[in-house]
């Protein structure tokens, strides 16, 4: 159907190529520009002399078919004729997201006179492509289970459920989906005066469905009306029943995991990229969901993650290695740290443990209270301070600012766990010595005085050339990413709340003592200094599209 498609950003590169084969799934924060290339690109297939004011699809190629292939199509495609339709015009259509027919004629001859010469694409896209595609988003995904006309059974349908109510083997398919996800058989219920209505079962039908007859009456009154159901159960099954409802072979689901519970998210993602893989199609899809994603995954290896970025007016786009991406879904470690969700943010801070994480992600909500514009951040712990490197560097290489926040003991790690943090930065490699070399002063010098550089005031505790050397080094490391409590851990930051014992009994005492309450004057709020400046220094880093150590 389609070859490829461009889209186009403000910085480097300021194209990129996407093949259309297999699965696509655009990922990154709100507002970055995942839903408007699935309108932009059904808009695009719609409208002959192409449209001008897109904003991020800039063209599109067409996999040219055979004629075969077209006639083919064609008979999958054709409605019954309407009177008076002209003989050399065919007479073609698909269900419209809204569950009605859209159809379109055209003369034949200038299909294959295009098809044959492989010119004007947007013609051939707009009266005949098109119809082999599908866009669904929030709006209409809940309309495809509303209650519709039966219609007459001895032409065509005119709506999905008409459509799905007259094929049996249809039928069947959605009816296998539907009752893996729910344990519930989907049936179509007859009983209402001409309409017809999406109903779930406990039980399989045992006799004929679409019979008037009692046992029929019987069994769809103790089936239960799809409107009675959940919003999940609903999404799920409009969602099934559209794609199902025509040979699409283009599939634009936007945020399909709207209303899902995890599991189910995965589940719809292995299904429709099963779906698209059998028609040898393709499946583009917006999404804010792991599990969607790994769904996916699971079904198919032909799986690409586009990651878009907007913000300041600027725009960039960036494939995520799909060798990589593999990695971080079967590391054990990357995965139980929940590493894929940072596809789905502005950026990530990883902390050395659970504590640490659930302290800092505390203050960046308050500091995101009280200012308008934020970046979306996840916070993740790893299993200790030198995993935290495992972490960064393969979410760096996606393009995702991913910053690390650790204790100032970070300077007992020699060679090659030091040489780790230094790659894992991105931090060049002919640098790596000098550094290598300064770590290991900044060590004897605490050393020397006699001072645990933890639990006596950090780089404070050291001699002022000394103190002066440690914070060179880690000015260096905060522009990589790499932030050094130079107090000299986490349980120094804001010594007016008190004493609050140490690891698990420090973060919950901490906690309480913030408050919970904000309008009372016990809620601690940003100020200036202590753990708030550091918080914001890393903010800083994060949205500076020059940071350093970002590939």
């Amino acid at each position: 159907m389609l070859k490829n498609i461009t889209l186009k950003f403000t910085e480097q590169p300021t194209t990129i190529e996407v093949p259309m084969q297999g699965i696509t799934i655009f990922v990154g924060s709100n507002n970055s520009g995942k839903s408007l290339v699935l309108k932009e690109l059904e808009t695009a297939l719609s409208v002959a002399h192409g449209p001008s004011n897109l904003n991020i699809l800039k063209d599109f190629e067409i996999d040219w078919p055979t004629r075969d292939q077209v006639e083919r199509d064609i008979k999958d495609l054709e409605k019954i004729r309407p009177l008076g339709h002209p003989e050399d015009h065919t007479y073609i259509g698909r269900f419209h997201p809204n569950g009605q027919l859209e159809a379109t004629s055209f003369p034949i001859k200038s299909l294959f006179q295009f098809i044959d010469q492989r010119t004007n694409k947007r013609w051939v896209a707009q009266n005949f492509l098109r119809f082999r595609l599908t866009r669904l988003d929030g709006r209409t995904r809940f309309d495809l289970t509303n209650d519709q006309q039966m219609g007459d059974l001895l032409s065509s349908p005119q709506n999905v459920i008409s459509h799905i109510f007259q094929d049996d083997s249809l039928r069947e398919k959605i009816r296998q989906i539907v009752f893996d996800a729910f344990g519930l058989y989907f049936v179509i219920d007859p009983l209402h005066g001409g309409q017809l209505r999406i109903r779930l079962s406990a039980t399989a039908p045992a006799g004929d469905e679409q019979s008037l007859n009692q046992y029929a009456r019987n069994f769809h009154q103790n089936a239960t009306h799809i409107r009675q159901a959940s919003d999940g159960v609903q999404a799920f099954v409009g969602i099934i029943t559209a794609v199902l409802s025509g040979e699409y072979r283009g599939i634009l689901v936007d945020e399909p995991e709207a209303f899902l519970h995890p599991p189910l998210a995965r589940k719809l993602g292995k299904h429709l990229a099963a779906i698209a893989q059998k028609r040898g199609g393709f499946l583009l899809a917006s999404t804010h969901s792991a599990d969607f994603l790994i769904g996916c995954v699971q079904a198919s290896k032909e799986v690409r993650v586009v990651r878009l970025e907007y913000s300041n007016r600027k725009s960039k786009g960036r494939f995520v290695d799909s060798v990589k991406l593999e990695k971080i879904l079967r590391t054990p470690l990357l995965r139980s740290a929940n590493v894929i969700s940072a596809l789905f943010h502005d950026g990530v801070v990883v902390t050395e443990s659970d504590n640490d994480r659930a302290f800092y992600a505390e203050i960046y909500y308050r500091i995101a209270e009280q200012t308008a514009g934020m970046p979306s951040v996840l916070f993740i712990n790893a299993q200790n301070k030198q995993t935290i490197a495992d972490i960064i560097e393969p979410l760096r290489e996606f393009g995702i600012p991913a910053a690390a926040i650790v204790d100032i003991d970070i300077l007992k790690d020699g060679g090659k766990v030091w040489g780790h943090w230094l790659s894992a930065a991105k931090i060049p490699n002919t640098l790596h010595q000098g550094y290598s070399n300064q770590r290991d002063s900044i060590k004897k010098s605490f050393e020397e005085a006699g001072k645990d550089m933890k639990n006596d005031g950090g780089v404070n505790a050291l001699p002022q050339t000394d103190r002066d050397a440690a914070n060179e080094l880690f000015d260096i490391l905060d522009k990589y990413g790499i932030f050094v409590v130079r107090q000299g851990e986490l349980e120094s930051w804001l010594p007016f709340l008190g004493k609050r014992g140490y690891k698990t009994d420090w973060t919950v005492s901490t906690l309480d003592k913030l408050g919970s309450d904000p309008s009372s004057s016990a809620y601690v709020t940003p100020t200036a200094g202590d753990v708030w400046d550091f918080m914001n220094m890393i903010v800083s880093w994060i949205r500076d599209p020059s940071r350093k150590g970002v590939a």
